[in-house]
């Protein structure tokens, strides 16, 4: 069996479907890359408004920026916010109920929000889906659990947030997740949306959260200060 055949096979079996390659940054994908195209099977309860139907309709939906990017989508929008989690994740934790007022707020009004979870295998699937739930998430969740879609989008440390304009162009690439950024994400968001700013904020928050590495353990955080960089774990290839 060929090489190009095995990873073929390789990519059908994590579920993803790809299209393109992309430059990969230290921290992220670099600003002006076009995002590499994927669809990862949806493990929420979010229900598009033109979801496939009929006899030829996939069992189990599948989603990726084409859906709201590039030159065929399902619904264009302004801007795609997408962010890598992981259930050990502790800011990440704190990020996503975030995501998810932002995404019930503006989502009519041009905003896509799409969150990828890097768990390995299918046991933390129901704590993935807990965590969206909990955090009133109506947007799409998807699950990257061999992590191939992480590697092409040098996801290394987490939460990592990146924003896709109509054309899925990277356009901005926020690594970690602290007071700070929260306090200004709105903001930022309405300016690529191109609403009017918002009115100043009396305070600036400035206390930081860790950021997580991908490929830690479930383990409390042992200090404020954020971690170096680390690389994913390697996930664990198909074999035929």
């Amino acid at each position: 069996m060929s090489r190009a055949v095995l990873v073929s096979l390789s990519l059908i079996a994590a579920g993803a479907v790809y299209a393109g390659e992309a430059p990969a940054g230290g921290d992220g994908l670099a600003p002006g890359t076009p995002a590499p195209q994927f669809q990862l099977p949806v493990v929420n309860d979010f229900a598009p408004p033109k979801a496939p139907s009929g006899p030829l309709a996939p069992k189990a939906l599948k989603w990726g920026p084409a859906r709201w990017t590039g030159d065929k989508p399902d619904e264009t929008k302004k801007l795609v916010v997408m962010s890598f989690f992981a259930t050990y994740c502790e800011p990440c934790k704190k990020e996503m109920p975030e995501l998810a007022r932002l995404y019930d707020m503006y989502k009519d009004q041009g905003l896509g929000v799409l969150s990828v979870s890097i768990d390995k295998g299918d046991e933390q699937k129901d704590e993935i889906v807990a965590l969206a739930k909990a955090s009133g998430v109506h947007f799409p969740v998807v699950h990257d659990r061999f992590q191939v879609v992480a590697r092409r989008y040098s996801a290394e440390r987490l939460p990592y947030m990146l924003f896709l304009d109509s054309a899925g162009t990277v356009k901005t690439v926020h690594v970690g997740y602290t007071e700070e950024l929260k306090a200004n994400l709105e903001s930022e968001l309405r300016s690529h949306l191109g609403l009017a700013p918002l009115a100043a904020s009396s305070t600036t928050p400035s206390k930081a959260a860790p950021r997580t590495p991908a490929s830690a353990a479930p383990k409390p955080p042992a200090a404020p200060a954020a971690p170096p960089a680390t690389k994913p774990a390697a996930a664990t290839p198909s074999r035929k």
